[in-house]
């Protein structure tokens, strides 16, 4: 089910969705990498540094950090200009997903429809006439990559570009929905720093322990971990 917001989201989902985008980018760029298309990968890792970068001057900020009045302030500041930033690209994205969306799976000889995830509980069609199973045949890669590319992982399947049409769900739908909110509604949802946090930094693969954080030099003032 894709997340509804009623209310202009806080940073940690502008960051989270950010996130979900730099993986998926990677991924493109990577299959670009390994096919001889060195062109259309770096248009990818371009993405998705701009993308990372625009997020991490408010997460480094917290991360040192906030004590003071001030220091809440600025980061707040660091925030709302982040989102900004995220926003803009996000709208070119929605322009442009379709157009990645069509061109990888051109590339890769499949469909986004027949990469999703196979449900070991879903009942297979039958014939009207024999009855018996009918045996569809796919054209679908074998890569896992792929399969999360169009679909997400397998237990967050928003997460995935699929045909790149807000009407498709997944990662444009989220997008759309952010935009919308964030148009129509005065008030942001404030940031929860700790839960939100650490659950973002676990998908980046970053420290997320106190050892781990105070090992590379962060200093922690977050809550316990948890989901987003």
């Amino acid at each position: 089910m894709a997340k509804k917001y009623s209310e202009r989201a806080p940073f940690n989902d502008w960051w989270y969705w950010s996130e979900c985008l730099v993986k998926r980018l990677r991924t493109l760029a990577d299959l670009y990498k390994e096919h001889n298309e060195p062109e259309r990968a770096s248009v990818a890792s371009d993405w998705a540094k701009k993308l990372k970068d625009n997020c991490m001057k408010p997460v480094m900020a917290a991360r040192k950090g906030m004590k003071t009045p001030e220091q809440k302030s600025e980061l707040k500041k660091l925030e709302e200009d982040a989102i900004f930033e995220a926003a803009g690209m996000f709208r070119e994205l929605l322009v442009n997903l379709p157009f990645m969306s069509s061109a990888i799976q051109d590339f890769l000889g499949v469909n986004w429809r027949d990469c999703e995830w196979e449900d070991p509980k879903a009942q297979p069609e039958l014939d009207p006439d024999t009855g018996l199973p009918i045996k569809k045949k796919k054209k679908k890669s074998g890569d896992t990559r792929v399969t999360e590319l169009f679909w997400g992982p397998k237990s967050r399947q928003d997460e995935g570009i699929r045909s790149g049409e807000v009407a498709d769900g997944g990662l444009p739908g989220i997008l759309s929905n952010l935009l919308r909110a964030e148009r129509g509604s005065s008030s942001r949802a404030p940031t929860e720093y700790g839960q939100a946090m650490l659950a973002a930094a676990s998908q980046q693969g970053l420290a997320t322990s106190m050892a781990q954080m105070e090992k590379v030099g962060v200093q922690v003032n977050f809550k316990p971990g948890g989901s987003i």
